[in-house]
């Protein structure tokens, strides 16, 4: 599930079996570690740890651990607050054209992923939905394939020529050595 979270929250992005941070998500690490060090480090984590083994066999009570971890924490969210000036990440500007206004549209973070906004909001709201063209080729028909997000969350690649052509696959094609030389 944590996963999951961090990869909606486009915290990380995978590149095959690797994750890698985004520039939100070192911006958002940054900050912990600037912010919150009593409690971002693995000396933190074994003590808790070993608390909650405490907890679990009954020689310690939940609620002491809780009043001492809460108070301090607030203070420091409190502190962090402060101090912590809003974040800026600034939209990445497509070659899409709104159809509308004539501006070129910005790639925005939605919760269900990547979507095309007008920048020129609350003036003009066109929206579309992102469409990620990959470099590969459909083995059907020639035609490019785009990249698509399922339900879960897991990526698939299908012919841009669908349904006409109804290729689809979990996995980016194979590039065939003889073709690209």
């Amino acid at each position: 599930m944590i996963i999951i979270n961090i990869k909606q929250r486009n915290y990380v992005a995978k590149d095959g079996k690797a994750f890698y941070p985004t520039e939100l998500g070192k911006i958002v690490n940054q900050l912990l570690e600037q912010n919150f060090s009593q409690i971002v480090n693995v000396g933190f984590t074994f003590e808790m740890e070993l608390l909650l083994d405490k907890i679990e066999i009954g020689k310690v009570k939940w609620t002491a651990i809780l009043i001492d971890f809460y108070f301090p924490f607030m203070d420091l969210v409190h502190e962090a607050e402060s101090k912590i000036d809003q974040v800026s990440i600034f939209d990445e500007i497509s070659d899409v054209v709104c159809e509308k206004c004539g501006r070129n549209m910005v790639i925005k973070r939605g919760r269900y992923g990547k979507f095309l906004a007008c920048p020129g909001f609350p003036e003009c709201k066109n929206v579309k939905p992102y469409v990620q063209v990959s470099d590969f080729s459909c083995p059907k028909c020639g035609k490019k394939l785009v990249i698509k997000r399922a339900r879960k969350g897991n990526f698939f690649y299908i012919c841009e020529n669908s349904p006409e052509c109804n290729f689809i696959s979990w996995k980016a094609p194979k590039v065939d050595s003889k073709k690209t030389e």
